[in-house]
């Protein structure tokens, strides 16, 4: 059926890891073979009218279609056949590169019930490093999204030996050729179900633990990308403690915008089948608060930029009120501040604050919380990048906690996680159950647990490197563990500078500290083997346009607000309000206003919105120079 329910900005509302409340437990499985084959079907198969996920009709009408568990099982099936049908056998590559949508799950979910290997591809990888991984995998297999994918790959096809077939998601523009619709490939499975009885259950059944289930080939923000191979083991036991450890409630609903070939979506959704989640595939990452709006979730799973991205917006609109709402908003938000600081401290928390919180929550922060995430978002859950202390602040000051966790690709995603009642601010958790961390020597964080990854696909030199002679795997990480285990991230190991005077210094935290100001979208700091440091400061768009505007500069732009002498001054007085905050040794002597934020789009963030800091040097070398002419 399909639901009208158009994107309303007035009810606001997010993402989803889920409820953070009751379990939801379902009924005995089908089967207990830990794999994700069995996991997904054992979700789909107990409960077929139940909804499993709504699709947008289209990206413009603001609509949605329901799809039943009944449903998506059918289609999971047919994926399954139809891929059987083009000669695939239990072990065979298939490569998925597309954006986030329903399409993508039917065909991952219909690959692990036969034992296939999906290999991931993010929609916006380079020409040379999709070649190359269609090549190294060997996939036999390519399922793309469009004709601007088609037309990448299609010229390389003499170089890749082992692709058979390529399935065409969309194939409106496509010209005439050697592909396959995948509306045909599941009228086709539907024919092969019909004729090949038992076909799906022996598949499933084949099925092990221990064979593979993915490729997930890094960024490949430096060299050629490696990939990561994943087990159903893997990502079964992340998915299964999840379900263990944040309890959730059936029929809660989560939005589906991350990228499906980022490895935190791709556990996200097997856990969200898991616990019975109600899955909103936003339209594009774009639709993604009015996508919210329309589904009210009951909690945001997503990366740091995403939570800094709302906060600029709330403090954009905030800035734009009369003074006296303003001083009301500030001033409850201090106060929320103080309280959750007490309460995650385990202290009790004074009379009077409690009093005057509880007005705040009445005026300010339930009216905030239904206009940006809706009234029925109960927290919110932050991967894949560090996050500002004062942001995690801000969130608990309205009553929307920010938990923390940590994870890698090669863990299958999270490895450690904050809970309610269970938090530390500043860290990314405890380990989860069954998993393990420790530090080295030289502070590097080292990691086990059933969802560590195994190799990296034909490439044991790589593998070697990864892992401790007693096999602990090295994350790359710096970190610390307090005396409850909980993990405190430093900074990435490659990324320490060391200055020529020999000082070794994080950019991370000093790098957050900058972040905070609502015009600066994201920040790199640059020093290694230099006498100081400096800072490329790239403006956040939204939030550079409310100060504008607040200033009486509101149709400025942004190439002209970077080198605008009011707003020079006042991100100076910012970076130097930073600097006496930290050590002399530790201070931005100078920085670098850039007038573009950092994307995937123009290369300078990867897909699960990481900076590529490498990248970010060399395409403002001449900046970054310049900060050292002296």
């Amino acid at each position: 059926m399909i639901i009208s329910r158009r994107l309303a900005y007035n009810k606001g509302s997010f993402i989803g890891f889920k409820g953070l409340l009751k379990k939801g437990k379902g009924d005995d499985p089908v089967t207990s073979k830990k794999t994700i084959a069995t996991l997904l079907y054992n979700s789909m198969s107990q409960s077929p009218t139940k909804d499993a996920y709504y699709h947008p009709v289209d990206n413009d009408s603001g609509e949605f279609k329901a799809v039943s568990n009944g449903a998506a099982l059918a289609l999971t099936e047919k994926a399954a056949a139809g891929m059987h049908s083009l000669g695939m056998k239990k072990g065979d590559r298939i490569a998925i590169m597309a954006n986030t949508r329903h399409e993508w799950q039917t065909v991952d979910n219909g690959a692990m019930q036969m034992g296939y290997v999906v290999v991931a591809i993010y929609p916006t990888t380079k020409e040379e490093h999709t070649i190359y991984i269609l090549e190294h995998s060997g996939s036999s297999v390519a399922v793309l999204e469009d004709v601007a994918h088609w037309n990448m790959v299609s010229p390389h096809l003499d170089k890749l030996p082992d692709l058979q077939h390529i399935v065409m998601i969309d194939t409106e523009g496509m010209p005439s050729g050697d592909w396959i619709s995948l509306a045909d490939l599941l009228e086709k499975g539907s024919e092969v179900l019909e004729s090949e009885k038992g076909l799906l259950e022996n598949g499933r059944n084949s099925v092990d633990p221990e064979d593979l289930a993915g490729l997930v080939y890094t960024s490949g923000t430096t060299g050629l990308p490696k990939g990561v191979a994943l087990s159903h083991s893997n990502l079964h036991s992340v998915a299964e403690t999840l379900d263990d450890i944040v309890p959730l409630e059936r029929g809660d609903t989560g939005i589906t915008y991350l990228p499906m070939s980022h490895i935190l979506q791709r556990v996200n959704t097997y856990y969200g089948s898991k616990a019975g989640i109600v899955g909103y595939f936003a339209p594009e990452i774009t639709a993604l608060v009015p996508t919210c709006h329309a589904a009210e979730p009951t909690a945001v799973s997503g990366v740091p930029r995403v939570f800094e991205k709302v906060h600029a917006r709330i403090m954009a609109t905030v800035s734009q009120a009369p003074e006296s709402r303003q001083n009301t908003f500030n001033t409850a938000v201090s106060a929320g501040i103080e309280r959750a600081r007490l309460e995650l401290a385990g202290k009790s928390v004074p009379l009077m604050l409690r009093l005057k919180t509880a007005l705040y929550e009445r005026l300010v922060f339930k009216k905030l919380r239904a206009n940006i995430f809706g009234p029925k978002c109960r927290m919110l859950t932050s991967g894949a990048a560090p996050i500002s202390i004062e942001l995690l602040e801000f969130f608990h000051g309205i009553g929307l906690p920010i938990y923390e966790g940590y994870g890698l690709t090669e863990t299958s995603s999270p490895i450690t996680l904050n809970l309610p009642g269970k938090t530390k601010l500043g860290t990314v958790g405890a380990a989860l159950p069954g998993s393990q961390v420790k530090i080295a020597e030289d502070g590097e964080i080292l990691l086990k647990g059933p969802g560590v990854f195994s190799e990296y696909y034909k490439n044991e030199e790589a593998t070697k490197d990864a892992f401790t002679e007693d096999g602990w795997f090295k994350s790359g990480d710096i970190g610390e563990l307090d005396s409850d285990g909980y993990l405190r991230i430093t900074d990435r190991k490659k990324f320490i500078i060391i200055t020529a005077a020999g000082k070794n210094i994080a950019p991370a935290p000093i790098e957050q500290k900058l972040n905070q100001h609502p015009a600066i979208g994201q920040v790199v700091v640059h020093g290694d083997k230099k006498k100081y440091l400096t800072a490329l400061l790239a403006l956040d768009s939204e939030g550079a346009a409310a100060w504008a505007e607040s200033k009486g500069k509101g149709n400025i732009a942004m190439e002209q607000l970077a080198e605008d002498s009011d707003f020079k001054a006042e991100i100076s007085s910012f970076v130097d309000g930073v600097n006496g905050q930290l050590a002399r040794y530790e201070t931005i002597k100078y920085h670098k206003i850039l007038p573009e934020e950092f994307s995937v789009d123009n290369g300078l963030l990867t897909p699960s919105m990481k900076i590529k800091r490498k990248t970010v040097e060399e395409t403002f070398e001449n900046a970054i120079d310049a900060m050292y002419a002296e």
